[in-house]
Parts: C-alpha cells; sequence; structure tokens
C-alpha cells in the first residue's frame, strides 16, 4: 500500500486521490444502481487504472453466458415461505452472483461465489466503489473497473470482491485469461 505523497506504480492511483461511494453516488439523477440492469454483455466491462485487463477479459467471456453471472433462470428469487426442492436450490445457487443471495441487496451487501483452489468460496462484500477525487478528467469516476453504464455494478462487484479474495487490487496486477475464467 502506498502512502499520501509516495510515487505509485505506473497507471496505479494513489489512495489518497480516491474516496470510496455507494452506489447510488455513481448513477445519473434518478437512477437506481442495479447489479444487473437488461442483461449482460461483453462490451459492458471497462478496465480502470489497474493492471487487470486479464480479469476484465474473464468477465467479458463471462457476459456471453448471462445464467453464469446470474444463477440459472434469470429473475428467479427466493421468497421467505417457499419449499425448495433439489432442482429448484441447484437453480438457486448457480452463478457467480447467485439469486438465493439476491436478498442482501437490500442492505447493500453482495455475496459472490468464486472458483478458487479447486473449490466454491463466498465472498461477501458492500456496494461501495473507489472514485477519483482529484478534479480532471476522471473525476468522481470508479478508480477500478467499472460497467459502461454507470448505475450496473457487477463489473466492479465482482472485481472487489475478486481483490478482497487476494488481499487487495494491487494485487490483481498481471495474470492470466484462463485463470480469471
Amino acid at each position: 500500500m502506498y502512502k499520501t505523497g509516495e510515487v505509485p506504480r505506473k497507471g496505479y492511483t494513489e489512495p489518497g486521490k480516491t474516496q470510496w461511494v455507494f452506489a447510488e453516488a455513481l448513477c445519473d439523477p434518478g437512477e437506481v444502481p442495479q447489479f444487473v440492469d437488461d442483461g449482460v454483455a461483453s462490451a459492458d466491462c471497462i478496465q480502470g487504472n489497474i493492471g487487470d485487463c486479464w480479469f476484465i477479459s474473464a468477465m467479458s467471456v463471462l457476459a456471453t453466458r448471462d445464467e453464469l453471472l446470474v444463477g440459472g433462470r434469470r429473475g428467479m428469487e427466493l421468497d421467505e415461505d417457499m419449499i425448495v426442492d433439489k432442482e429448484i436450490a441447484a437453480i438457486l445457487s448457480n452463478g457467480v452472483y447467485p439469486p438465493i443471495f439476491h436478498k442482501y441487496r437490500a442492505i447493500g451487501l453482495y455475496v459472490i461465489r468464486i472458483f478458487k483452489n479447486f473449490q466454491w468460496v463466498y465472498v461477501i462484500t458492500d456496494e461501495r466503489v473507489p472514485v477519483h477525487t482529484e478534479k480532471g478528467k476522471n473525476f468522481n469516476q470508479p478508480v477500478f473497473g467499472h460497467c459502461k453504464d454507470p448505475h450496473e455494478l457487477w463489473v466492479a462487484i465482482i472485481e472487489k470482491a475478486y481483490a478482497k479474495l487476494h488481499g487487495c487490487y494491487e494485487n490483481l496486477i498481471s495474470g492470466y485469461v484462463d485463470e480469471g475464467v
């Protein structure tokens, strides 16, 4: 981690020039932040100011199959009084952002499922995203990966969960697409 005033690595934003904001701050007036809005597409993935193009590329590949991201059946949510058999349980627990955990979005939390070291790992993260605080062309824009549409969060949240799994965003610098997929 860099101290304020230290020279950061090339392409890495100095932490003192960032601020963590809630997802609502990224949206245009009247918009509500959504994990996915109107499906996902490879073109949604925008790389930020860190050398993790390999991971952003992996998410672009993931975006070619919506069910890999949000589970087997789009829009299927778990009701509190719902009786779940094995088939429905399997559907509700699939994807990077399994539908069984969508209810936590109401309190600003996301549970992301990542396959790491030959096992599924669940990473809990909040919706806050680091943005640039220095006046200039990137002011108040996400520092790291984000979606083309500012009110969609799936790229930023998955990248944040992956960074948390690895200790910090800086640990995502340099990798291989197949590792990300």
